[in-house]
Formats: C-alpha cells, structure tokens, sequence
C-alpha cells in the first residue's frame, strides 16, 4: 500500500519494481552491457583476446581443455598437453570436481582451503608419492593391478591429495603452512569476484564450488561490501534479485565494443555463470551456449571425440547455426550432425 511503501522510503528503502532494498545501490544496467564487462574482463572479448595461447595461459588459474584456451586467444598453435610439460603443469580436480590443468601451487591452495586431511588407510599413499612420481613402482612393491591401483589412488585424486604430473607420474599435495585458511578462502573468493562485474549468490554459489556454503558466501560479500571491494543492490534491468558488482567495471562497460558471435564452451571458467540461462531458456545442465549479437540464442551438445564437432542436440534459434559453423572453422574441426530444424537437416 502507499503509506506502508512512503513509510519504508523514510527509513531508507529504494523501490525497484516489486521489490524494496535499503543500504544499497539502485542503478540497473541493461544485462548485456554487464556481460560485455565481463566477456572483456576475462579475455573473450575481441579486443583483450591473447595474441597466442601462451600468453592466454598465463592469465588463467586452471584449465580444462583446448576448447577452454581457444576462446581466449587469436591464434592457437599447439595443444595443451604440449602446453602442460613446457609450463610444468600438474592435472588435479578443482573446487567443483572438474579434472584441470594447473600450477603445483594452485592445488596447494585448493586443498588448504578444502581443508579435508586424507583417510587414515590412504595415508601410506600419500607418503608414497611425496617422494616418488612413478605408479608402477608402487604396483610392484604392493602387487597391485592397474585397476586395483586406481581404486586406492581414486578418492585421493577427488579430495585433491594427489595430482598427476606432466610426465604421466603422481604426486602428493601438502596443505599450505604459511597461511591461515580463514583468510585464504577470503583471498580466494575476492580474486574470484572482482573478475565478475556482477554476480549474484547463486552464480558466486556455482562457481566457488563444494566447499563454500551460502551462509559463509554471504557473510564474505557483506565484508566485501563493507571494505568497498564490491557494491550492493540491483545492478541489472529486468533482474529483480540483490547483486554484487564491481561499479567501476559496470561504468566503463559503456565504451567497449559490442562483443563478436562466439561460443562459450561449457568447459570454460566462466561457464557456471550462465547456469540459470542454460536451464531455464535450452533445458540443459551443461552445454555449449551460443551468443549471437551479445544474446545467448542457442545451446548445443557435442561429442568431440576423433578431432570432431558431432553435435547431438541443438536448441533455440536456427540463425545461432553460423556461430556453431564458425567456432568449428576457428578450431578446425569438422562439424557434423545428423539433426533437423523446422524440418531441415542442419549444413
């Protein structure tokens, strides 16, 4: 009612649409131009792509795949396996159980901050592989079999006690000692979020991964917003739920250049971010999400075995197709699929 609403406005309370915040930022922004920020922010855009994927690599904390790279640079030479043993890289599971490839120190973070010590049967072989590399010198001492080995080593690798290293060797992870955790998972999350022009709790949710929970999330965007790393309130046109963002991000978002036609692959870091919108407008958990004049059109499934792009389902508009041609060109790959649209098998 109007007197209840005048009375909240004295107190302190904005209104935007239906909803009524207080101690916030009222200012939304179309979604298009925060996603703009972002897609700049993170090296997909044009105009702050690598040149090469060396110096893509560089900028980036953990990597799934080339698909992943790719997007990032203007020109890809080689393939990331090579990648990994001229940069050392180890392979190791992330914060949400996806495998990636990333310095030996990350991984040390990440357990820290997961702060799980190993099961008491496995500790042998944590000590293992503290100072050997080679599994086969383990299958022996233990006459274990290839499949028996992976059994034991399994659960080490998903809690992220052991990752294995660019030789195809194993090796043990040690929690950090040098640092308090609390303030770790501060760092941590503060890197994260002032890569993100606007974020919502959920969002912040998917891509900080299992070891967060809401309530502590929450409680370190409040600090965030008290030591002015973040800004609170709606952010977004047409998105009727509190936000956290970065206002100096958001305010130069208007001077960039509109982003190209691109595919966002879902093994992309950013990927968790456009969660909800894979969901809710294509019906998939994970995909593909295909932009087209900065509006995500289309989602796709692939297959990308045997150096191919076999699409097996497809959703959203026919005009997203040229992307989906486009992004096969870029990583020259054959593009296949036996699907139909309206009637009409897909060229």
């Amino acid at each position: 009612s109007a007197p209840m609403r005048s009375g909240l406005e004295r107190i302190g309370f904005k209104q935007v649409g239906e909803r009524m915040i207080r101690g916030g930022v009222v200012d939304p922004q179309p979604r298009e131009i925060a996603e703009r920020a972002l897609f700049h922010q993170h090296h997909l855009h044009q105009e702050t792509r690598h040149e090469n994927e060396t110096l893509a690599l560089k900028t980036i904390k953990e990597i799934r795949d080339d698909f992943a790279l790719r997007g990032r640079c203007e020109v890809f030479r080689t393939n990331l396996k090579s990648m990994a043993s001229a940069n050392r890289l180890h392979k190791g599971v992330n914060m949400r159980g996806h495998q990636v490839w990333a310095p030996y120190e990350h991984f040390e973070t990440l357990l820290t901050i997961r702060g799980i010590p190993p099961e008491d049967d496995l500790v042998d072989i944590v000590d293992f592989f503290s100072t050997q590399s080679d599994p086969n010198l383990f299958k022996e001492r233990h006459a274990l079999t290839q499949s028996e080995f992976r059994k034991l080593v399994q659960p080490l690798i998903r809690t992220g006690h052991i990752v294995e290293d660019f030789r195809g060797g194993f090796r043990a992870v040690h929690a950090r000692t040098d640092v308090d955790p609390v303030e770790l998972r501060r760092e941590y999350l503060r890197s994260l979020v002032s890569d993100y022009p606007v974020i919502t709790l959920k969002q912040l949710l998917r891509l900080s991964g299992t070891p967060f929970k809401p309530e502590e999330l929450k409680a370190i965007l409040n600090g965030f917003e008290e030591d002015e790393t973040l800004v609170k309130g709606f952010l977004i046109e047409n998105l009727h739920e509190v936000c956290w963002g970065r206002k100096e991000l958001l305010s130069s978002a208007k001077e960039i250049n509109p982003i190209r036609d691109f595919v966002l692959p879902p093994t992309d870091p950013i990927a968790p971010y456009f969660g909800d919108v894979l969901k809710e407008r294509f019906g998939f958990g994970s995909a593909y999400l295909v932009f087209r004049n900065a509006e995500p059109v289309a989602a796709f499934k692939a297959n990308t075995r045997n150096k191919t792009i076999d699409v097996t389902d497809y959703e959203g508009s026919e005009k997203g197709w040229r992307v989906v041609k486009e992004f096969a060109w870029e990583h020259q790959m054959p593009l296949k699929t036996e699907l139909r649209i309206g009637g009409k098998k897909l060229q």
